[in-house]
C-alpha cells in the first residue's frame, strides 16, 4: 500500500509538471501581445481630456488580442475605444492589476535586521522560560527540604549547617531570577522598539513597490500587414480656462485682444509632442439624446389656490430648475445604457416639467424674470470634431470574442431636436432588421463616417422589426425654444390663457440635414374642465401615422423638415405656434396628484421603449 502512494504522488506530481507548463503557453497566449504606444492626440475639455494613443499592430493574418500597457491612474474606463487604418478593431476592454517591484539592496538589508532582532527575541523569550523553570525547581525544592527539616528536628538530628545553606542557595537564586527578568523584560523592550523601528523603515522604503497598472486589451482583426490603431479615452485630474488680454491703442482705435488659456494637467502621464485641441464641448459617451414625455396638467381647487410669487421668488426657483435640469443631461451624456438614459431622461423631464408649470402660472412680473434669465447652455455651437471558418476558443479568464454575422440593413438618417430639453440635436438612424438573424438584446458602439460617435444599447429585435438606434450628438446643429407671448383674460366664468412660442434650429453645416423638431402642449384627461387648444402653426405637424394615433393625441408636437446649410442667426430655420388654455376662473393650474406620478412615469418609459423599438 505504501509503494503504490508513494508511485501515486509520482506520477501526481509529474503530471502536474506537465500542466503547468502547458498553462504556462495558454496563459502567455492569453496574456496578449504587449505593443507600445504613443500619446498623439489631445482634446482638453473643461474638465477632462480625451487622449489618442497610436500603436502599430504587427503583420498577422486573423484575431489577435494586444495590449497596451502604462494607461494613466485617472483613466475613465467605459470611455476606452479604438479606431483602426489597415486593421478591425472588435473590442476594447480596459482592466487593472496590482504589480510589484524587486526589493532594493536596503530592502534586503532591512529584512536581515529584522529577522536579527526576531531571533534576539526568541533568545530573550527561551531565557525567560529557564528562569520560571529554574523558579519551579526551587520551588520543589523548599516543598522536599521543610517536610525534612521539622522531622528531624522533632527527632533531635537536624543538620543546622546543611538547612542554612540550602536556604541561602533557594534565597540567592530568587533573588538573581528577580534581576534577569528585570534585565530581560528591558532587553526586550528595547528590541521590540527596534524592530518597530526597523519595520517602519521597511515600510517607508516599500510604501510604493507595488502599485496598480491600467491596460487596454484590444481584440482586433488584421489583414496580414503592418497597421495603425488610434486608441481612444477620456482621463480627468485635468482642465483648461480662458484669459485674455485687451490692448488698446488710442493712436489709431485698434483694439487688440489676447486669448490664452490656463490649462491644469495632473492626469498621471506625460502628453509629450502631441497634437492638442481646447474644446468647449463636453464630452459625451452616450449616443442617445434624452426623449420628451408627456406634459399633464390637472387643477386645484378654489381652496387650493396659490399665492402669488414675486419675479424674485420665480427667478430663485428657475436657476434651481436650471442647475438640476443642467445636471441631469450631463448625467445623460455620460448613460451609455438605455435603462440609466431613461432615468435621467425622466429626471431631465421633472426639470423641464417646473419650468412649464412656472410659464403657466407665473404673475406678468414672473414671466418677465423668466424671459430675461439666460439659460447657460446658451453658447452656440461646439467647434472644435454567421459564424465562419474554424473557430478555436481556448479555456482561459481572459474575454474572448467570435463574430456571429456581418450584414447590411437600409438605414434612414435624421436628426432629433428637443429645445424643451436641451440644446444640442441628436443624430438617429432608423433601420430595419431584414437580416437572417434576431438581434439579441446587448451593447453598441456607434461609429459615423469612420468616427467613433458614443456607445449606447438596443433591446433584442426580431427579424424584419424596425428599431432605432442614436448617433450622437451633431456640434453643427443648435435649438432653442422662446416663450414670445402670455396673455391671461377672463371670459364668463373662465380664465382663458393664450401662450405663443418660437422654436429655432441653427444648421453651421454646408448641406442641409432632415430634422425631427419635437414639442409638446399641456394635455389632459378632463377636456370639459382644461380645454386646450392648438393654434396658429406656421408649419404643419408631421402626417406619420404612428405619431398621429400615439403622441398627438397626448399634446406631443412633431415638424419634419429639412433645414438649409448655413441657416444661422438670421437665417435659422424657425417654427412658431401657439395653445390657449381655458378653464373655471376659480381653480388654478397645478401638477398632478402625487398618486398619479407613478403610472405618469410609466407612460413615459412606455413612451421611450416604443421610440426606440417599433
Amino acid at each position: 500500500m505504501r509503494t503504490c502512494r508513494v508511485n501515486w504522488v509520482r506520477w501526481a506530481t509529474f503530471a502536474l509538471g506537465l500542466v503547468l507548463t502547458s498553462g504556462g503557453r495558454s496563459a502567455a497566449e492569453a496574456e496578449g501581445i504587449r505593443v507600445q504606444s504613443r500619446v498623439a492626440e489631445v482634446i482638453l475639455y473643461r474638465g477632462q481630456a480625451r487622449v489618442v494613443r497610436t500603436l502599430k499592430v504587427p503583420a498577422h493574418d486573423g484575431a489577435m488580442t494586444l495590449v497596451v500597457s502604462d494607461l494613466p491612474s485617472k483613466i475613465v474606463a467605459e470611455s476606452l475605444f479604438a479606431e483602426g487604418a489597415g486593421v478591425e478593431v472588435r473590442a476594447v476592454r480596459h482592466r487593472s492589476r496590482v504589480v510589484g517591484e524587486e526589493p532594493r539592496e536596503e530592502v534586503r538589508q532591512l529584512d536581515e535586521q529584522i529577522l536579527s532582532v526576531e531571533d534576539e527575541l526568541g533568545l530573550n523569550k527561551e531565557a525567560g522560560e529557564l528562569i520560571n523553570k529554574r523558579l519551579v525547581y526551587l520551588d520543589k525544592l523548599e516543598e522536599f527540604v521543610a517536610p525534612t527539616a521539622k522531622a528531624e528536628l522533632s527527632q533531635g538530628v537536624l543538620n543546622a549547617e546543611t538547612l542554612k545553606t540550602l536556604s541561602l542557595f533557594s534565597f540567592e537564586q530568587r533573588e538573581n531570577a528577580a534581576k534577569e527578568r528585570v534585565d530581560l523584560k528591558r532587553e526586550e523592550r528595547s528590541l521590540r522598539q527596534k524592530l518597530d523601528l526597523l519595520k517602519s523603515q521597511r515600510k517607508e522604503l516599500t510604501q510604493e513597490s507595488s502599485r496598480t497598472v491600467h491596460e487596454a486589451v484590444l481584440f482586433v482583426d488584421n489583414v496580414g500587414e503592418e497597421a495603425t490603431v488610434r486608441l481612444n479615452y477620456l482621463v480627468s485630474g485635468c482642465g483648461w480656462s480662458p484669459v485674455y488680454n485687451l490692448r488698446a491703442d488710442s493712436a489709431n482705435g485698434k483694439l487688440r485682444i489676447e486669448y490664452n488659456a490656463i490649462i491644469q494637467q495632473m492626469t498621471g502621464e506625460d502628453w509629450d509632442k502631441v497634437s492638442l485641441e481646447l474644446s468647449t464641448a463636453s464630452p459625451t459617451l452616450s449616443a442617445v439624446g434624452p426623449g420628451l414625455g408627456f406634459f399633464k396638467l390637472a387643477l386645484a381647487g378654489p381652496d387650493e389656490k396659490r399665492a402669488v410669487q414675486s419675479a424674485g421668488d420665480v427667478l430663485s426657483k428657475l436657476q434651481a430648475i436650471r442647475r438640476r435640469q443642467d445636471r441631469a443631461v450631463l448625467s445623460n451624456t455620460a448613460a451609455i445604457n438605455l435603462r440609466d438614459n431613461w432615468k435621467t431622461s425622466w429626471d431631465i423631464n421633472l426639470s423641464a416639467n417646473g419650468l412649464q408649470i412656472l410659464e403657466l402660472s407665473g404673475s406678468p412680473e414672473a414671466l418677465a424674470a423668466i424671459q430675461s434669465e439666460t439659460p447657460s447652455t446658451d453658447e452656440g455651437p461646439s467647434l472644435s470634431y454567421p459564424l465562419s471558418g474554424a473557430i478555436s476558443l481556448a479555456s482561459r479568464s481572459d474575454q474572448q470574442m467570435l463574430r456571429i454575422m456581418d450584414s447590411e440593413l437600409d438605414a434612414k438618417l435624421y436628426h432629433v431636436a428637443s429645445p424643451m430639453l436641451t440644446p444640442h440635436v441628436y443624430r438617429e438612424v432608423e433601420l430595419v432588421n431584414d437580416s437572417v438573424q434576431d438581434l439579441l438584446g446587448g451593447a453598441v458602439s456607434c461609429y459615423l463616417d469612420g468616427r467613433f460617435v458614443g456607445r449606447t444599447e438596443i433591446s433584442t429585435v426580431a427579424r424584419g422589426q424596425t428599431f432605432v438606434v442614436g448617433l450622437g450628438v451633431d456640434p453643427q446643429l443648435k435649438a432653442s425654444r422662446e416663450l414670445l407671448q402670455r396673455e391671461s383674460t377672463v371670459q364668463g366664468g373662465n380664465q382663458v390663457l393664450e401662450f405663443r412660442y418660437r422654436l429655432t434650429v441653427e444648421n453651421y453645416k454646408g448641406v442641409a440635414v432632415p430634422v425631427r423638431l419635437l414639442e409638446r402642449i399641456p394635455y389632459a384627461d378632463k377636456p370639459e374642465e382644461l380645454q386646450v387648444v392648438l393654434r396658429d402653426l406656421d408649419d404643419p405637424l408631421s402626417e406619420d401615422p404612428l405619431y398621429v394615433r400615439l403622441e398627438r393625441p397626448k399634446g406631443l408636437l412633431r415638424w419634419e423638415f429639412d433645414v438649409a446649410p448655413h441657416a444661422a442667426g438670421e437665417h435659422a430655420r424657425l417654427v412658431q405656434y401657439g395653445y390657449i388654455l381655458s378653464f373655471d376662473r376659480d381653480h388654478s393650474l397645478a401638477s398632478p396628484l402625487t398618486e398619479e406620478a407613478t403610472q405618469i412615469q410609466q407612460d413615459f418609459l412606455e413612451q421611450q421603449r416604443f421610440r426606440f423599438l417599433k
